[in-house]
């Protein structure tokens, strides 16, 4: 399996070739379009594998940029198409959730630009990754937060005036985790797999959570 991971700034892909994940990654505005294409075939390459071999390919789905979402998505259609093999989407705020080990409240942000941040709140145990509620974008002061609750993703940094004393002094920032990765979105499309939790590729959309961006918020 193959997974793609294009929602923020952050560009990259992911293989498990011999049991261990292999990962490119590349972090800088505007490369996806030039970057995600050459990762994955330097990745194919060194598994000694074609497009052809893959059994489904995953995609970080959302929320996160327009464009990069576009750009993800339609590489692993085009891909998936042509290895006439199912698409899994996840959760690009789920895929940061991923890389903590056990602790109780964590809300994971992206910056959604315009003032605004897409966000989701998550339980993680070492068996489980729940979310409470929807995937929601708003403006920083209205994320609600718990005592203790642990903070991943670029948003929090970005805002963190907007966000008052209150929040922070409930809040830990874990600032190693930034952004979504393709190993996570892999790890996480692997069990997917297993479930059957796959998607045709004609019918696979990205989640924007923000439906016209041109709709700037009032």
């Amino acid at each position: 399996m193959l997974a793609i991971e294009t929602a923020t700034p952050a560009c990259s892909a992911a293989l498990r070739i011999d049991g261990e994940v292999q990962q490119q990654m590349e972090v800088g505005n505007n490369i996806h379009s030039q970057r995600v294409l050459q990762m994955v075939a330097e990745l194919l390459q060194s598994a000694g594998l074609a497009a052809a071999d893959l059994d489904a390919v995953a995609v970080g789905q959302g929320p996160g940029s327009f464009t990069g979402l576009r750009i993800g998505v339609g590489v692993a259609q085009g891909i998936a198409y042509g290895a006439a093999c199912p698409m899994i989407g996840v959760s690009s705020l789920r895929a940061m959730v991923a890389r903590l080990d056990d602790c109780a409240s964590v809300v994971a942000g992206i910056d959604a630009r315009m003032g605004q941040i897409y966000w989701a709140r998550y339980d993680k145990s070492s068996t489980s990754i729940l979310v409470h509620g929807e995937t929601q974008v708003s403006a920083p002061a209205a994320v609600d937060y718990v005592a203790g609750q642990l903070l991943v993703g670029n948003a929090w940094q970005e805002y963190r005036d907007q966000l008052g004393a209150g929040f922070w002094e409930n809040s830990e920032l874990r600032s190693d985790i930034d952004f979504p990765r393709a190993a996570e979105i892999l790890t996480l499309a692997e069990i997917k797999y297993a479930n059957k939790e796959l998607i045709d590729p004609a019918r696979f959309a990205p989640h924007y959570v923000r439906d016209n961006v041109a709709n700037k918020p009032q």
